[in-house]
């Protein structure tokens, strides 16, 4: 991959990038999976570290932050566990016709025997998890959301979505298999529906006051904005009919 094409934003402490959808944020124990941080490390002539401060699953796409020194990955680190001095957004496609904005406030915790993430009583050792989400567009049975994190948990905005049961399309942990298989048979699509959008830098002091009141966009990846343009056709054509 040319990296060029999917920096977002560098300067001397960090790039922010645009991660493709089927790349790991971080390197794993398989040496040949390909990651962003050995692409990004190839892009700096290994000169220097790429510290991925925020992490992103697999199959979703979208904004990651890498430190280029041991001091910006703290105090980028610092901002982002904060969670007011940063507000991050991701676009996701789910089942079912949502029609107002919320907030869902459940608690997750890992389940070693399911292997993902379950909403849990905060007594039986679940972290607090809180997610905001905004409709953006209706669709026939989906709806596109705004959804943002005010916390980080691990597979948040999936199990989230889950439990209220408008499951992420795509999603083939935590979604619904049903729904997938439908939606890959009408639309041809069958891969995961999350994308990391928006990271908005807020009253950011100290190290980084640089940022502050700056804004990062990723645009969807074009797969998504096709299947977003089909689903509207195909509503234009029905109401036609």
């Amino acid at each position: 991959m040319n990296l060029k094409d999917y920096i977002i934003f560098e300067d001397q402490n960090i790039i922010i990038v645009n991660k493709p959808r089927g790349l790991l944020s971080k390197r794993d124990g398989e040496m040949s999976r390909p990651s962003l941080d050995r692409e990004i490390e190839k892009y700096l002539n290994n000169q220097k570290p790429a510290m991925p401060v925020n992490r992103l699953d697999k199959d979703t796409s979208g904004l990651v932050i890498f430190a280029k020194t041991n001091v910006a990955a703290l105090e980028m680190s610092n901002i982002i566990q904060r969670h007011t001095d940063i507000e991050k957004h991701y676009l996701t496609l789910v089942a079912g016709v949502i029609r107002e904005d919320g907030i869902i406030d459940a608690p997750l915790r890992k389940s070693f025997e399911r292997k993902k993430m379950i909403v849990a009583p905060l007594k039986s050792g679940a972290k607090e998890a809180i997610s905001k989400y905004c409709v953006v567009e209706n669709f026939d049975n989906f709806t596109l959301l705004d959804v943002q994190l005010l916390t980080g948990r691990t597979h948040q905005i999936r199990a989230h979505m889950s439990y209220i049961r408008h499951h992420i399309v795509g999603d083939t942990k935590y979604g619904n298999y049903k729904i997938n298989n439908e939606f890959r048979k009408n639309y041809g699509f069958e891969n995961q529906f999350l994308h990391a959008y928006k990271i908005n830098f807020l009253e950011t002091k100290g190290y980084f006051s640089y940022l502050k009141n700056r804004v990062f966009k990723a645009e969807l990846p074009l797969d998504l904005q096709k299947i977003l343009e089909k689903m509207r056709k195909s509503a234009n054509l029905m109401n036609i009919t």
